[in-house]
């Protein structure tokens, strides 16, 4: 067991009607607040309006962002950051999935900076000195972006898609209530389950031993396959809906980190070139992604898939019926897991690969070369 720092400064405010206490708590932050959203969906199920209600009786200022794309762009950020700068915000509150949220951490870093935010995701080691305050109404479970410090934007023009944390970005609340979850559509919330499962599985396949975060980890992946197809088929099932939304935030909160030195994030660096080639959504990305990534990497990471197996699928199962149990649940809730169910064709193939080492797709122990590309690729055909 590794050594390890546990920090996490978010505070959750997790069940219905816990919106009930932004205004006040948005007013120890200031009194404007620029509001982040997507492309209107919060407008149309009344969850924007709440947010409405409750700045407005606490006497907070607002004004409106929106249009973040599901793959979001750094360009939006910069946008959002004029627009809050003119309005001399002193706050971001995000209304939304991880997109929106991810575009509010940079925004809330590029307030104070004098460059693009897209700076800070290029590798050239920028960080900022101070960064405006960021509470999050969580619309959908899937990226646990609303209580970690990561965000991920992308430049689609030159295919490139970046990841960047900083303790700065961590949102000061977040508010977490299922019923805000239930007018996700079903193909959603089936790449949201899919997306939490891959964040579990990143952190798991790390070569250091961590009982405890191992334990968990599987038991994630167990209650994910066992909810996660309630929540598609009935969308109003609340015990669902608030399963797969904690199971989300806890997925990547750092609890799973603990005692490793990292996880593996390959798949994760794989599926950013997808989605940033092809606009796939994140979660229907690496539901094709995981399934041949174990296969190829079976003889190194096979007493973990054998040990996975055994705790979600019962004694006696192997990493070989594991993966077969998870292609089955992907087909169960409708996830991709072919290349071909989004048609991408292997007339594709060379595209990627060109993405895939621009990007410098590599994976933290478990390096991807050109040979593993295109290996990989073959299983996803």
């Amino acid at each position: 067991m590794e050594n390890f720092s546990a920090y996490n400064p978010t505070r959750i405010q997790f069940g219905k009607n816990c919106i009930n206490s932004l205004g006040a708590d948005a007013s120890v932050y200031g009194k404007k607040a620029l509001i982040l959203i997507g492309k209107g969906s919060v407008k149309k199920n009344g969850i924007l309006d709440q947010v409405y209600r409750q700045l407005s009786a606490a006497g907070i200022a607002h004004e409106l962002f929106e249009g973040i794309k599901s793959n979001p762009e750094y360009q939006d950020a910069d946008a959002a950051v004029a627009r809050a700068r003119a309005f001399g915000a002193d706050m971001i509150i995000a209304v939304g999935g991880g997109s929106v949220i991810d575009t509010a951490k940079a925004v809330c870093a590029g307030f104070y900076a004098n460059h693009s935010v897209w700076e800070f995701y290029q590798g050239k080691g920028l960080k900022p000195d101070n960064a405006l305050p960021l509470l999050v109404v969580l619309t959908l479970a899937a990226t646990g972006t609303e209580m970690n410090r990561f965000t991920v934007l992308q430049d689609t023009a030159n295919a490139h898609k970046r990841g960047w944390g900083h303790e700065l970005l961590y949102p000061k609340i977040s508010y977490l209530d299922p019923v805000f979850t239930m007018s996700v559509p079903a193909d959603y919330t089936a790449y949201g389950v899919a997306d939490l499962m891959a964040h579990t599985f990143e952190l798991f396949f790390s070569t250091d031993e961590s009982p405890l975060s191992d334990h968990l980890a599987t038991d994630i992946i167990k209650l994910a396959m066992q909810y996660g197809p309630v929540a598609v088929s009935d969308p109003n099932d609340y015990d669902a809906r608030a399963n797969i939304l904690w199971l989300s935030t806890v997925a990547l909160n750092g609890s799973l980190n603990a005692g490793k030195r990292n996880g593996d994030f390959g798949v994760h660096s794989f599926e950013h070139v997808l989605s940033v080639l092809y606009d796939i959504p994140h979660g229907a990305g690496l539901s094709i992604v995981y399934p041949a990534w174990m296969r190829h990497f079976k003889s190194q990471i096979g007493q973990k898939l054998d040990f996975m197996a055994e705790r979600v699928l019962g004694d006696g199962k192997t990493g070989d019926d594991f993966i077969l149990a998870l292609e089955a649940f992907y087909d169960q809730i409708g996830t991709p897991k072919r290349l071909q169910q989004w048609n991408i064709g292997g007339n594709e193939h060379a595209r990627i690969l060109a993405a895939l080492e621009s990007n410098k797709v590599r994976g933290t122990y478990f390096n991807m070369t050109a040979a593993d590309y295109q290996a990989l690729l073959a299983l996803m055909a």
